[in-house]
């Protein structure tokens, strides 16, 4: 082929190796999906612990006054939950509630001096090690 005054000479891969070229990216590209999809069913099909068996969550709560928080949670997971400490704005409050088989519920009174009108995190903790985080406005209910 010419162009202008220089010829220009093209050779092409042969078509028999572009074919076996293709087939091993193809191969390969789907070797590495199928290593991380079978990672990723493997963590997520896999029985998780204790943690994932766990569920607590707050159905409601009272804060009449800045120094008394009322806590109602409720155990919505399948397996039986100790509550070992709750959390309110990171001052730890020492509590031990047994919450048994899905749907039993339980009160929980903390005390300590708060700021009326302000929000704060209130994190569950289990005896397992789960974390169950709310937000609580102090001096109202919810």
């Amino acid at each position: 082929m010419k162009i202008g005054k220089f010829r220009v000479s093209k050779k092409a891969v042969s078509p028999v190796i572009a074919t076996l070229l293709m087939i091993a990216v193809a191969v390969a590209a789907s070797v590495i999906v199928y290593v991380w999809s079978a990672g990723l069913l493997g963590t997520l099909m896999g029985g998780g612990g204790a943690q994932v068996k766990e569920q607590v969550i707050v159905e409601a709560y009272d804060w009449p006054t800045s120094d008394n928080l009322n806590l109602y949670v409720r155990n919505v997971g399948s397996s039986e939950v100790k509550i070992v400490a709750i959390y309110v704005g990171g001052t730890p409050n020492s509590v031990s509630i047994d919450l048994a088989v899905k749907g039993a519920a339980s009160t929980g009174s903390l005390s300590g001096p708060y700021t009326p009108g302000t929000a704060y995190v209130v994190k569950i903790v289990t005896e397992t090690g789960g974390v169950f985080s709310f937000s609580c406005i102090a001096g109202s209910s919810g």
